[in-house]
C-alpha cells in the first residue's frame, strides 16, 4: 500500500510539473541559419586552392569537386555579378589540371598505368568541357596536350594499340602533322614489328588525304626499309601535291643516297630555280658539281663549283678550282680562286704555293717572291719555292 502511493505520489508531481510548463509563456527557439550555397562553393573553392599550393591533390580534386557541386546549386538564384558559370568552368578545368599534374607524378615514378588514368580523367574534362569564358581554341590545346602525353604514357606502359589510338584522335585534329605520322609509323614498324600495316597505314592516310608530309613519311619509310622502287614513286606523289624546294632537296638527297647522280641533278636544278637563299643556292650547285664528279664529267664540275664560289665564297672549293686551272695553265684563274682561300686561310701553305707559282709564270717576280718567301720552310711545298726563288732576279 505504501509503494501504491508513493507512486501516484510521483505521477501528480509529473502532472504539476507539466502543468506548471503548459502554464508558462512559449520559449523561442533560435532557427537555423539560411543555407548559402554560393558561400559555400567560394569557401570549397579556397581550400581547393590551399590543398592545391601545398601539393595535396587528391584533396585538392575533393574540394574542387565539391565547389562544382555547390556552384550548381547556386546558379538558379544567383546574379549575374556572381559569375557562377565562369566559377564552375574555373573549378572543372582545375580539375583537369591536378588530374595532369598527378599523371606526371606518376610517370616520374614509371607509373605509366596510373598515368594513363589520370590523363584519361584530364581529356573527359576537356572534351565535354562547353567553353565559357576560355576560348574553344585553348580548349583543343589542352585536348592535344592531353592525347600527347597520354600516347607516351600509354607506349611507356607497353600499350602500343592504345597510343596508336590517341596519335588517331591527335591527327583528326591536326592531319597534316608529320611527326605524328612519324611516331604512329615506327610504333607499328619497331614496336609492334608490323612493317606491312605501318606502310599500309602511311598510304592509306597519304590516299585519301592527299597529304604531301604523308608521302614524303612514306617515302622515306621505304628508302629505310631498302624499297628503292615504292620510295621513288611516294616521293613522285609528293613531289606533285608539293613541287617546293624543301621536295626538290629531299628527292635530290634521296637520289644522291642511291648514287643515281643525274636524278639527283635534277632535283638540285629544279631547286636552284626556286630562287633559294645564297647559302642554300652555293650548297646546290656544291652538290650539283660533286656529282657530276661521280658522272666523270670534270668540265661540268668546275663550272658549278664555279658558280657556288660566286654566290658564296669558299675556301675549299675554291683551292679545288686552283688547282684544277693549274693544270689548265690558265695563271689569271689560278690567281683569282687562290687569293679567295688566302683571304679565309692566311697561311694555307697550298694556296700561297699555287698562287706563288702563276706569279711567277706570269713573270710578277715581286708577287712571286712576296708568296713564295712565306712558305720557304712549308715541310711539302719548302724545297719547291726555294728552287723557283733561286730562278728569280
Amino acid at each position: 500500500m505504501q509503494n501504491h502511493r508513493y507512486l501516484a505520489l510521483v505521477a501528480l508531481i509529473v502532472l504539476i510539473v507539466l502543468s506548471a510548463c503548459s502554464s508558462n509563456k512559449q520559449i523561442q527557439v533560435a532557427s537555423e541559419p539560411v543555407r548559402n550555397p554560393l558561400a559555400l562553393a567560394l569557401e570549397a573553392a579556397s581550400d581547393g586552392a590551399e590543398f592545391y599550393e601545398d601539393g595535396m591533390l587528391e584533396m585538392a580534386i575533393e574540394a574542387f569537386g565539391n565547389a562544382v557541386v555547390l556552384f550548381t546549386e547556386a546558379a538558379p538564384t544567383a546574379a549575374e555579378s556572381d559569375s557562377v558559370y565562369q566559377n564552375i568552368e574555373s573549378m572543372q578545368l582545375n580539375i583537369a589540371k591536378s588530374h595532369v599534374d598527378l599523371a606526371f607524378e606518376n610517370i616520374e615514378m614509371s607509373m605509366y598505368g596510373n598515368a594513363v588514368e589520370h590523363y584519361e580523367t584530364a581529356l573527359a574534362i576537356y572534351k565535354h568541357h562547353v567553353p565559357v569564358r576560355i576560348t574553344q581554341a585553348e580548349l583543343d590545346d589542352y585536348v592535344k596536350g592531353t592525347l600527347n602525353n597520354l600516347a607516351i604514357a600509354s607506349r611507356n606502359a607497353g600499350n602500343f594499340e592504345a597510343t596508336l589510338g590517341y596519335y588517331d584522335q591527335l591527327l583528326e585534329m591536326e592531319p597534316n602533322n608529320a611527326e605524328l605520322l612519324n611516331q604512329k609509323f615506327f610504333i607499328l614498324k619497331d614496336d609492334l614489328n608490323d612493317s606491312a600495316r605501318a606502310f599500309q597505314v602511311l598510304e592509306d592516310y597519304a590516299t585519301v588525304a592527299k597529304d604531301a608530309s604523308a608521302f614524303i613519311m612514306l617515302a622515306e619509310g621505304y628508302a629505310q626499309s631498302g624499297d628503292y622502287v615504292k620510295a621513288e614513286a611516294a616521293y613522285k606523289k609528293a613531289e606533285a601535291l608539293r613541287p617546293d624546294a624543301d621536295m626538290f632537296t629531299r628527292i635530290s638527297n634521296f637520289y644522291r643516297a642511291n648514287s643515281k647522280w643525274a636524278e639527283s641533278n635534277t632535283y638540285l636544278e629544279k631547286l636552284a630555280a626556286t630562287n633559294p637563299s645564297q647559302d642554300l643556292l652555293a650548297i646546290a650547285f656544291t652538290q650539283i658539281g660533286q656529282n657530276y664528279d661521280q658522272l666523270k664529267n670534270n668540265a661540268k664540275k668546275i663550272e658549278y663549283f664555279e658558280k657556288s664560289v660566286d654566290v658564296k665564297p669558299d675556301s675549299r672549293l675554291a683551292l679545288v678550282l686552283a688547282a684544277h686551272y693549274n693544270g689548265a695553265k690558265n695563271w689569271n684563274r689560278v690567281i683569282n680562286f687562290s687569293t679567295i682561300v688566302l683571304s679565309e686561310e692566311p697561311n694555307n701553305s697550298d694556296a700561297r704555293m699555287l698562287r706563288g707559282v702563276a706569279y711567277f709564270q706570269q713573270k710578277n717576280n715581286a708577287a712571286a717572291k712576296a708568296d713564295l718567301e712565306r712558305i720557304v720552310n712549308d715541310p711539302r711545298h719548302g724545297a719547291q719555292a726555294q728552287n723557283i726563288l733561286k730562278n728569280i732576279k
